[in-house]
């Protein structure tokens, strides 16, 4: 009878610890562009921003700080955003670096992944983007994913048609 008390007990306090620690999650989450600002978890895992070719570079998702150093560091003057709008998380990061490049005076393009089955077909998009005005310009994924690896592969080879890495002779 005493271990059945004991259970009860516990399992009400597990299930009120598993509310309020959801709810914190929740609360995170929601104000995530704002606590990211002091403290970014991902920010060990975001790669360094890469020169790609003349006037082109890559890299993660860049906050408000890194489209700074960008615009006066290397002159970053358009953001390419591979992200998805169409996932609630990807939404709110596409309209904070919205009103980020707005606020700095850098154009902002987004090609949503979901609009293309592969990185293939992004790749006529973006060289079109990249040949319209000869800007620099910074392009990024949230993290390096393989479809910016890809495109980042095609891209740094001088815009090549086919993706291979040219011969070294």
């Amino acid at each position: 009878m005493n271990l059945l008390k004991n259970v009860k007990f516990y399992g009400i306090r597990l299930i009120l610890l598993s509310l309020f620690l959801s709810f914190y999650l929740i609360i995170l989450a929601a104000n995530a562009d704002r606590i990211e600002e002091y403290f970014d978890p991902f920010e060990r895992f975001k790669p360094a921003v890469t020169q790609l070719d003349e006037g082109l570079y890559n890299g993660g998702y860049p906050n408000e700080k890194v489209l700074r150093t960008l615009k006066t560091e290397k002159g970053v003057q358009r953001v390419i955003c591979l992200l998805d709008p169409h996932f609630p998380v990807s939404r709110e990061l596409v309209a904070n670096e919205q009103r980020n490049c707005e606020a700095l005076g850098i154009e902002f393009v987004l090609v949503a992944a979901h609009d293309f089955s592969r990185y293939r077909d992004m790749l006529p998009v973006i060289r079109e983007i990249l040949s319209e005005q000869k800007k620099v310009t910074y392009i990024h994924d949230y993290f390096m994913s393989r479809r910016l690896k890809n495109l980042s592969a095609a891209l740094s080879y001088g815009g090549r048609q086919n993706l291979e890495k040219p011969d070294r002779q």
